[in-house]
């Protein structure tokens, strides 16, 4: 029975310093780890591996839900924001979104080839202020910035996403090193390695949850550029003269769909974000506040103590790692479907405004069309493939984690 506590103890010590974050020696100290303004419901279906998680965040813009709560003499008004995301498992809204990646990309393409028949000149509404595109007397000047962008948002979402996945893969190390302390570490070295831990799963799931928003910001400015693209091109057919009406028509519809797909886009990071706040607030609120808790109130110093709040933060602890290895998954197959289908084509989808012929024009539209479609089935398989192999973890993941409430010692 020694020998199994100290090598569970060699275990947990071995992930505390493989996955650390370089605290000091002597910040071991209290430490309040709980998230201020923030609130999470945990509700669990019929089995414990379908879990539905619903964060409640605090903001200052006028929101849907307004909460007064009074006690006694004192009332208290907060507004509140409520985010509802679907447990991993049954989230597959990501397999449809992904596809709008490539999409995009042949899109632009294919609108490069029409503006290679000719360059045309961008009419803005009366009294409308460009905000976002410059030199509108040339539609591909236009194409040209916006492609620029499209490159540069692709290369720095892909950078951010291994970022956060480093952070996803991170957070299920820390959790399980803290379960093993709490299922075996003696008392006195539980109370100076387990808020080391908790620092940890804290700081891996903030960073996680921060990477997120700059990439989403960056695509839902270029978004913008799409929404005034669009105003402008529709602005232009409708002063366009007979002769040139078609060629507008055409301009415009294009560039609606690139709107359109972009937009899908931006609810794919989104959602990537969303699952980043989620994973951070459930640690945050319903796995480091549950033990700091128990700490504090000395509910984790005899074996019947410490089983009992293993049984509660087990089911926690799954949750929390079938959120952070989605959000991983996810990352992952969008870094592949970028590499694969989107960062070349985007790097030379200039080329296509050099047509020279309509024959020409026409041979790289039905290179580019192909593409869409061949793109979209390869892609589509494979967040189908991926998604059916996440939820093959689920079993081993439950098997794995009730472990820790077998055979719980206390010294």
């Amino acid at each position: 029975m020694l020998s199994d506590t100290v090598f569970t103890l060699l275990v947990a010590v071995i992930l505390l310093v493989s996955q650390c974050y370089s605290f000091p020696p002597d910040s071991t100290g209290d430490y309040d780890l709980r998230t201020a303004g923030q609130g999470a419901e945990r509700t669990t279906g019929t089995t414990t591996t379908t879990t539905t998680i619903t964060t409640t965040k605090t903001t200052t813009t006028t929101t849907i839900t307004t909460t007064k709560t009074t006690t006694k003499t004192t009332t208290t008004t907060r507004t509140t924001t409520t985010t509802t995301t679907p447990a991993p498992e049954v989230d597959r809204e990501w397999e449809d979104l992904v596809l709008a990646g490539p999409t995009v990309v042949n899109y632009l393409s294919l609108f490069m080839v029409l503006a290679s028949r000719k360059d045309q000149n961008v009419t803005a509404p009366a009294q409308y202020t460009v905000k976002y595109l410059s030199n509108i007397q040339s539609l591909r000047s236009i194409l040209i910035r916006i492609s620029a962008e499209m490159r540069i948002t692709f290369e720095l979402a892909s950078d951010d996403l291994i970022r956060t996945q480093i952070s996803m893969e991170q957070i299920p190390d820390h959790i399980k090193a803290g379960l093993v302390l709490i299922q075996s570490a003696p008392n006195d070295l539980l109370a100076k390695l387990l808020p080391y831990t908790l620092r940890n799963v804290d700081r891996a799931a903030n960073e996680g949850s921060s990477i997120t928003k700059p990439t989403l910001q960056r695509l839902m400015t270029l978004g913008l550029w799409f929404d005034e693209l669009v105003t402008l091109l529709n602005s232009t057919l409708a002063a366009a003269a007979v002769a040139d009406k078609n060629h507008a028509e055409e301009t415009a519809a294009y560039a609606g769909d690139i709107k359109k797909q972009w937009n899908l886009l931006i609810r794919l990071f989104q959602k990537f974000s969303d699952r980043a706040d989620l994973t951070q607030t459930s640690v945050s609120q319903n796995f480091i506040d549950l033990i700091d808790k128990a700490q504090k109130s000395n509910e984790l110093s005899t074996q019947a103590q410490r089983k009992t709040q293993l049984d509660k933060l087990i089911p926690v602890a799954i949750a929390i790692d079938q959120s952070s290895f989605l959000l991983d998954m996810m990352s992952r197959t969008y870094n592949e479907i970028s590499k694969d289908h989107m960062a070349t084509q985007i790097t030379t989808s200039n080329n296509y405004l050099k047509a020279a012929n309509e024959s020409t024009r026409a041979k790289y539209q039905r290179q580019l069309w192909q593409n869409t479609l061949e793109q979209s089935i390869k892609v589509a398989r494979l967040a189908q493939d991926r998604q059916n192999k996440f939820a093959e973890t689920s079993p081993d993941r439950q098997t794995m984690y009730s472990a820790y409430a077998q055979s719980v010692q206390a010294t």
